[in-house]
């Protein structure tokens, strides 16, 4: 472009341009740089500031660009990388006061982490301000913090003691602000002690013009070689800001050109402190003898086309403005071609009366350039952000790079981002405002070198420690590094019990770990690498944890760093590849969750250096209590990934100085967009601004209506910079439903003569997958041409690369064909009945299949008080019910009941059911039996009734055997439960029966082979050999069977017996050998009914008898 002609050629002095969004401001000081390097100007006596880093990134990427040129410092910085240059130098040379550290920026994250352990030694050890009592409880919340930051911000920039702050405080009747004035000197103090090199940002541009006033020496050689000060964006300045600016380009300070740009309605750093209503004020500031500097106005819009400019001159026209007319008045972007023209002159009468008939989004063709639209939920907002975004890539050809979706804050950002990845649309959007420690690739890292500072050694949980190392373990398993599933944890919980119970021999005292606590272990020396391998891969996922705890403990007995350490976890884990692959070869929620990963990883890295910088010796658990201490997000210098085929999506700061094709604004919900709340009034420190800047009488003067329209004001500012970053198409979306009202910005687009809006029927968006599911139900529809055309489509899709998910019949739930068709016991292969699921087999085989595939329902309160209860009982075979309370007692916090009236009412049903037990002790030492076994281990092979049958083995444990006075073993199965068999049920009950067959198989009979009662048909586990039971004299013909309930409302211990069952008349092992038939089989039938009595079906979802129940090729 061509540069205006007052500023075209050196000697011009003090220059005000102002233009509005799309006028070209950045790219005239760009112009400018460029010129004058031309021209022979040296690069040191040029400075270019601009308000944030991104900009200046950008800028000086461009000026290389551009010039061609080599740059020794940069030309380009932000106001407070120029200014911690002239503090570092003030340093050097002795003007301010250092302790021999190089000087650093103080993080926003560091900062708050400072404040929070002031906060909290005045909690702890009493002291600190005297908060007023209107405070409450917001002192030491995160928020309390944050608004703490901003006061501290706001004294900084003016450059104001805690002398002044009291002062202010007293006179205008701020009682907040005297505590804060006392807690502003604590925070100086202090931290002139911890960290005298680290300067807070909002203090350096305050301090180095104290340090440019004080020193007009230091001054002269640091600005007097200036010829050239280009400040664009000045509108996002500060009250301090401004002053740097005032002073540098001041004509009584010496003979320099300056050229500063400003765009006053397009502010996005209002919640900083910026000042638009200052740009009116330079002329006359900047002015000589001849007058006010001169002032320059951009009237040519490169960006925005008719219909666009129209639209946010609507909204404009609603902002107070700060310098009149200027920068509001510009000529459209020029249309190219004729009927182009013609086309944007029909748009421009749509501009603000969109189509908003029911018939959706529509074709992009009927869409005007500013296009507005209602929805009525989130879904359906999300739903029309991906059509658009869609409909502008597909039917325009606008590349995703050049769309941006544009929200009110960072959870929107978030939100929508999802919402979009759903749709297979992957998304770039600003580092996440969460702090490092919350992020999903960081968090296990830490975790795990938490873990490896402490040398791996077993050692034993109570219940209440386990449940919660077993949580933070399978957290680790299922998180990126183990990349486990939830079945997959649940399956190496049975490997372990399994191993574990294998491999405890007939000596081993006391009661087996349970999976919970096995699992605790895992990662600290319970198991080793080898011995996970050994499971197979279901422990894979362990297997990859132990070696990267391995490769840390190793580097740690070495030299080490905080930096270095969390290297070896890293590279062990050896997820850089993988990661790298799919954030650049897939699209949508994987491959953005990648991206976001590798770059959290980098910023761990960075942040692990810079804290290896700036504390020299540090070890890493004081690393891991600095990151952890951190509740706000660091501020990453770390390079992201590429942005290349990604649709942004951010907020209107982040989209300032950008500009894009398509543009979608949305989240513009009253409440929301606009934000009307107060800011800063907790310690009213808007407030204090003020009137440090024009006294208290400032202050009585204000309104909240003024506060509020301020507020509005900054708002509309903020919705500005956003619609103005459209250049073709601009989308804005507002929900109407029963708890979100359309926000009143998007009256402001619409013109006065448009329809009134009415909800939009969003129709599902263009993706592939919608494609695949339409084509998929034509051709289900049946078989006439649409249906053909559909399979050859769907054909087509399944053979692209990658293929299309749900493309290929093959693949279809219903269609594929059984992964096996083969019975689940191979042939001669022994059946592992266990006891205690007969009685399932036979009443419904598929039931027991779904079960023992793993299809159990979770652990209930019942059952786990039924668990404690066996436990107890276990422990206490033959005790008083006064010591089976009292083991009660010890162990009822291991339930984690609540401590209130539920939890005592099971706290009593739990004593009733232990002195039913304590009764049942006495009546059967009454009836002359003895206790000879507890839970006593059997495994015992029947002999097949015919040559084609499979070997049958019963495996499992009894709860009691007792030796009636003949020596016949007398078997007892505990039960807790409320339902029990009737009596005559019990004469044929499945587990007692085969409890009896077992034991007249010799179950009893010393050695035997045992494995635990939960281990399923065909399970390959080894086992362990128990000694036979003493203190039987007939251990081969059994005295009969009982259930014993404790878990009925009855006064005594209800007792089912069963008849003894000889030998000659062995019915039970006919029953055992009908289920193990049908626990052998390749299909498993579904039946309701068992005997003529109706059995409740436990699982009806997945049973083709219920109404529940179907198939998946069912509709």
């Amino acid at each position: 472009m061509n540069l205006p002609q007052l500023i075209s050629q050196p000697g011009h002095g003090p220059v005000l341009v102002v233009g509005g969004p799309g006028t070209g401001k950045s790219t005239v000081a760009l112009e400018v740089v460029i010129d004058r390097l031309r021209a022979g100007t040296h690069q040191d006596a040029i400075l270019a500031l601009v308000p944030t880093r991104q900009q200046a990134d950008r800028l000086r990427d461009e000026l290389a660009l551009r010039s061609g040129a080599t740059f020794a410092e940069p030309v380009v910085r932000t106001y407070s990388a120029y200014a911690f240059d002239l503090i570092r130098l003030a340093r050097e040379q002795g003007l301010i006061r250092a302790d021999g550290r190089p000087p650093r920026l103080l993080a926003g994250a560091d900062q708050d982490a400072f404040i929070a352990e002031l906060l909290r030694g005045h909690r702890e050890h009493g002291g600190g301000p005297a908060w007023p009592d209107s405070l409450g409880q917001a002192v030491g919340t995160r928020g309390f913090r944050q608004e703490l930051r901003q006061f501290l911000d706001r004294v900084s920039e003016w450059g104001l003691e805690a002398d002044d702050v009291e002062g202010l405080g007293r006179r205008c009747g701020v009682p907040e602000w005297g505590a804060c004035a006392q807690f502003l000197r604590e925070y100086r103090r202090v931290g002139q002690l911890a960290h005298s090199e680290a300067f807070d940002p909002a203090e350096l541009v305050g301090l180095a013009l104290k340090v440019l006033r004080a020193f007009p020496d230091f001054a002269a050689v640091q600005t007097g070689g200036l010829e050239l000060l280009v400040v664009d964006d000045l509108q996002e300045a500060t009250g301090s800001q401004h002053a740097l600016v005032r002073f540098l380009a001041d004509p009584a300070r010496g003979r320099r050109d300056a050229v500063l740009l400003a765009s006053p309605d397009t502010v996005v750093q209002g919640f900083r402190g910026a000042r638009p209503d200052l740009v009116r004020l330079l002329p006359g500031e900047l002015g000589g003898d001849n007058g006010p500097a001169a002032v320059v106005e951009l009237t040519q819009n490169f960006r925005l086309s008719a219909p666009l400019s129209t639209a946010i001159r609507r909204v404009m026209l609603r902002i107070p403005s700060a310098t009149g007319e200027l920068g509001r008045r510009w000529e459209p972007r020029p249309e190219e071609g004729a009927a182009a023209g013609q086309a944007a002159g029909t748009a421009a009468g749509q501009a603000a009366g969109p189509a908003t008939g029911p018939a959706g989004a529509g074709a992009s063709a009927a869409e005007p350039p500013v296009d507005v639209r209602v929805v009525e939920s989130v879904v359906h907002r999300d739903r029309l952000v991906s059509r658009h975004v869609l409909e502008a890539h597909l039917s325009r050809g606008v590349a995703y790079e050049d769309i941006a979706v544009i929200v009110r804050n960072g959870a929107q950002v978030r939100s929508v981002s999802r919402a979009l990845g759903l749709d297979g649309i992957s998304t770039e959007v600003p580092p996440v405002e969460i702090p490092l420690r919350e992020e999903a690739a960081v968090l296990p890292l830490l975790a795990l070198l938490e873990r490896a500072l402490v040398p791996a050694a077993p050692r034993v949980r109570d219940p209440r420690e386990a449940l919660a190392d077993a949580a933070a373990v399978q957290s680790l398993l299922t998180g990126p590094y183990g990349r486990a599933s939830s079945l997959d944890v649940r399956w190496l919980r049975q490997e372990l019990l399994i191993h574990e119970r294998a491999a405890r021999g007939p000596e081993a005292e006391g009661p087996a770990p349970s999976s919970t606590q096995l699992l605790a272990a895992l990662l600290d020396g319970g198991y080793t690498a080898s011995e996970l391998r050994a499971l197979g891969t279901t422990a894979l996922p362990g297997v990859r944890l132990l070696d990267m705890l391995a490769a840390a403990r190793q580097h740690l007995e070495g030299e080490h760093t905080p930096s270095t350490a969390v290297w070896a976890l890293w590279d062990t884990a050896r997820a850089a590849e993988p990661w790298r692959e799919q954030a650049l070869g897939e699209h949508g929620l994987r491959g953005d969750r990648a991206h976001r990963d590798l770059d959290a990883v980098m910023a761990l890295f960075q942040a692990a250096e810079r804290y290896v910088d700036q504390h020299p010796g540090a070890s890493v658990p004081d690393f891991l209590d600095h990151v952890r201490g951190q509740e706000l997000p660091m501020d990453s210098l770390a390079r992201t990934g590429s942005t290349s085929g990604r649709v942004k999506v951010l907020t209107p700061a982040a989209a300032a100085g950008l500009e894009w094709d398509t543009v979608i604004v949305t989240g513009l919900e009253e409440g929301l967009w606009p934000s009307t709340g107060l800011r800063g009034q907790l310690l009213r420190s808007d407030e204090l601004a003020t009137v440090a800047e024009l006294g208290p009488q400032a202050l009585r003067d204000s309104t909240v209506a003024q506060k509020l329209r301020a507020v509005r004001d900054d708002e509309l500012r903020q919705f500005v910079t956003a619609l103005s970053r459209a250049r073709t198409q601009l989308h804005l979306i507002g929900i109407s439903g029963d708890d979100a009202t359309p926000s009143s910005f998007l009256e402001l687009v619409r013109s006065d003569h448009a329809e009134p809006l009415v909800i939009t029927a969003v129709p599902r968006p263009r993706t592939l997958t919608t494609l695949t599911a339409l084509l998929r139900r034509t051709l289900e529809a049946g078989a006439d041409e649409a249906a053909a055309d559909a399979a050859g489509v769907l054909a087509l899709l399944s053979l692209a690369e990658p293929p299309v998910p749900g493309a290929d019949p093959a693949r279809w739930w219903g269609l594929a064909p059984l992964s096996s068709a083969d019975p689940i016991v191979a042939p001669g292969a022994a059946v592992r009945v266990s006891p205690s699921k007969v009685e399932s087999v036979l009443n419904s085989p598929l039931n027991w299949f779904i079960q023992a595939a793993g299809g159990v329902a979770p652990v209930d309160f019942a059952r786990s008080l039924g668990t404690l209860i066996h436990s107890i009982a276990e422990q206490y075979p033959e005790a008083s019910q006064e010591q089976l309370l009292v083991a009660l007692h010890h162990r009822w916090d291991e339930l984690e009941m609540p401590q209130n009236w539920l939890g005592s009412t099971e706290r009593e049903r739990a004593e009733r059911m232990l002195g039913r037990l304590a009764g049942y002790y006495e009546s059967a030492s009454a009836a002359g039996r003895s206790l000879v076994g507890l839970e006593q281990g059997i495994g015992v092979d029947l002999e097949p009734r015919s040559p084609g049958e499979h070997p049958v083995r019963i495996n499992g444990s009894i709860d009691r055997v007792e030796a009636d006075a003949e020596g016949r073993p007398y078997v007892v199965d505990l039960k807790t439960g409320k339902l029990i068999p009737t009596a005559v049920e019990a004469q044929q009950h499945p587990q007692l029966a085969t409890y009896q067959a077992a034991i007249l198989a010799g179950a009893l009979l010393a050695p035997q082979e045992t494995l635990p009662d939960d281990v399923g048909v065909g399970d390959n586990v080894g086992a362990g050999d128990r000694a036979g039971l003493t203190g039987l004299g007939d251990p081969t013909h059994p005295a009969g069977a009982a259930l014993v309930a404790v878990g009925t409302e009855t006064a005594k211990a209800t007792v089912r017996a069963q008849a003894p069952i000889e030998a000659e008349e062995n019915w039970a092992a006919d029953m055992v050998a009908d289920a193990a038939e049908l626990m052998s089989r390749a299909d498993f039938v579904a039946m309701h009914e068992q005997g003529g009595a109706a059995v409740r079906c436990t699982l009806p979802g997945a049973c083709p008898l219920c109404a529940e129940g179907r198939q998946v090729t069912e509709p």
